[in-house]
């Protein structure tokens, strides 16, 4: 089984992200979520957003880093939007992860300072059309990485995997999971 670490978007730590992690750990998996924002969620995008810049990018980064150094064993990393980008600079430079799963972002692995390493799965779901995450974006990663697993959910809004917010599609994020759980289970194999 997968030990994940989950860094969560602009939101926060919702009680939909820890439901999530709470179904994975019912499959048999170890998930930890570290909670980058301190307990705080946010309703709004742009309230998340302004929080998040008061902490800075390089802090995020570093609150991620710290939680891949404290959790030596995890394999996996996901990342939820904000969360995307440590989330797969995590997946390029821990040797340890085999697999990255992103959810609402992407982007080119020169901009993480490194090219993709080949025995590292990943999995990317974007809304589609996503406006926080081009298809330039997702392109550039997808073409660097030919093995992806790439969805694409038309007609979703940004975070539609998650509950907690507006954006929530209960089809879509139900045939999310089944997808991921599909591709943990693919990953054990």
């Amino acid at each position: 089984m997968a030990e994940i670490l989950m860094l969560h978007h602009v939101h926060g730590l919702t009680e939909g992200l820890c439901s999530l992690a709470d179904r994975l750990r019912a499959s048999g998996h170890t998930v930890h979520t570290p909670d980058v924002f301190g307990g705080r969620t946010f309703a709004s995008i742009d309230d998340g957003i302004a929080y998040a810049d008061r902490i800075g990018h390089d802090a995020l980064l570093e609150a991620a880093q710290r939680e891949a150094r404290h959790h030596p064993h995890a394999d996996v990393v996901m990342g939820f939007s904000m969360g995307a980008g440590p989330a797969q600079h995590l997946a390029q430079v821990r040797r340890r992860m085999r697999g990255c799963v992103l959810v609402g972002g992407a982007s080119s692995a020169e901009m993480h300072g490194s090219t993709w390493r080949p025995r590292v799965a990943l999995q990317i779901h974007v809304a589609d059309p996503d406006d926080w995450c081009t298809a330039d974006e997702v392109g550039a990663l997808e073409r660097e990485v030919p093995t992806a697993e790439v969805y694409r959910y038309p007609h979703q809004r940004h975070m539609f995997v998650d509950p907690s917010t507006r954006d929530y599609d209960a089809d879509a994020a139900d045939t999310f999971e089944e997808r991921l759980n599909e591709w943990l289970l693919r990953l054990d194999a």
